[in-house]
């Protein structure tokens, strides 16, 4: 369970260092002229920080999801007691 929760600080730490870096590359193109390409590479920029939230979020859920099922699969493959008397 610890490395559960090392792993999700982690990946909240991604996402925290890929949103303020992009956003402070967006704020350093934001007053260039209009000739120069930076909408292009805003637009990049923007791409680039969904994939990469997308792809640490979506794997972060698909391994809880994963455990879950594993938690929930085991958990009904346990012996049943038929042994108990129902009053």
């Amino acid at each position: 369970m610890q490395s559960d929760n090392v792993k999700l600080w982690f990946t909240y730490a991604i996402a925290l260092i890929t949103i303020v870096g992009g956003g402070a590359m967006l704020y350093a193109i934001r007053l260039d002229p209009p000739d120069s390409g930076s909408e292009t590479l805003s637009l990049a920029i923007v791409g680039f920080i969904g994939l990469a939230l997308g792809f640490v979020f979506n794997r972060e859920s698909a391994t809880q999801a994963t455990r879950a099922a594993q938690s929930s699969a085991a958990g009904s493959m346990a012996p049943l007691d038929l042994t108990h008397d129902m009053d």
